[in-house]
């Protein structure tokens, strides 16, 4: 064998023997593993709201009345479509025939059509004259109730956050104007506090009015007002100041509830409130050259 042939041999001896010299095997490219796409959740839609056909004869074409709800309805005004005038309380009942379809509804947007009952009963704060509900006497509970239900749509309440600490709160410049407004009604050195501060267009003119519930705290006793009241702002103008209502009691506050126009002449009536330690009341307050209140307050409130 010669040398060259020998330096072959030993050349394949070395690469047979030593691994590092094999070649190692192309690794196989990774499978792609499909996985199934992810499970759209939506989002808890809650419960569906009822739709009510509200659809019918608005005034002053008809007559219409709306309600405080205490577990039956107590007429606050109504409009007499025959007589053609704003009325309240025992005048409102007669127009509302026993099986006629009214509609309530609550600020937590609880709604309900119902159909009224025979007669006239109590209410649960011992007004008489109230008219029964079949749903009402078995517990349900609204804030304000319409008839007919057509007069719905026309209906707007004020949320109760606007009577909240927060949302009661003023700018200077309105607390300013409200405080001069008070002065003209009530000379004292009371505590100025706000207790409402809302915006709703009465007169359809585009424009917010502009409502603001106060008090003047009595500072030798400071559970009771020197002064408290409900103002409006005709157009949001600050420099026009009106009293709306005023507390006749020492712990009463006015708040604006909401308003409705009930004889369809293009201007709504205020739906007006009083509160005190342990009660409550409703009234309706007609928006003339001064403002006129149309029935007392409900529950025997404000004195």
């Amino acid at each position: 064998m010669t040398r060259a042939a020998r330096h072959l041999s030993v050349l394949a001896l070395i690469t047979l023997v030593l691994p590092g010299c094999k070649k190692d095997p192309e690794p196989e490219p990774e499978k792609e593993v499909k996985t199934a796409p992810e499970p759209v959740v939506l989002p808890d839609p809650g419960p569906v709201e009822p739709r009510f056909d509200l659809t019918g004869p608005k005034p002053p074409e008809t007559s219409t009345v709306v309600f405080s709800v205490d577990g039956a309805l107590t007429p606050l005004a109504c409009f007499n479509k025959d007589k053609g005038a704003l009325a309240s309380g025992a005048d409102c009942v007669g127009l509302v025939a026993e099986g006629s379809e009214v509609y309530m509804e609550s600020s937590f947007g609880k709604k309900a059509l119902e159909k009224t009952g025979a007669g006239t009963t109590t209410s649960m704060c011992a007004d008489e004259g109230a008219i029964p509900v079949a749903n009402l006497s078995s517990g349900a509970d609204y804030d304000w109730a319409v008839w007919p239900k057509s007069l719905a749509p026309e209906f707007t309440q004020i949320s109760p956050d606007t009577w909240s600490d927060r949302g009661a709160r003023l700018e200077e410049a309105e607390s300013t104007a409200v405080q001069a407004a008070i002065a003209q009604v009530k000379k004292s050195a009371g505590e100025f506090q706000p207790k409402q501060k809302a915006s709703i267009d009465i007169d359809g003119d585009g424009k917010d009015e502009w409502f603001a519930s106060a008090v003047l705290i009595n500072p030798n006793d400071p559970d009771t007002y020197l002064f408290s009241g409900l103002f409006m702002a005709p157009g949001g103008d600050l420099t026009k100041l009106q009293l709306i209502d005023q507390a006749k009691k020492g712990a009463d506050v006015i708040k604006l509830f909401g308003a409705v126009d009930l004889d369809g002449d293009g201007k709504r009536e205020l739906w007006t409130g009083i509160s005190f330690d342990g009660g409550a009341g409703e009234r309706i307050v007609q928006l003339q050259d001064s403002p006129k209140t149309l029935g007392k307050w409900t529950c025997g409130a404000g004195g």
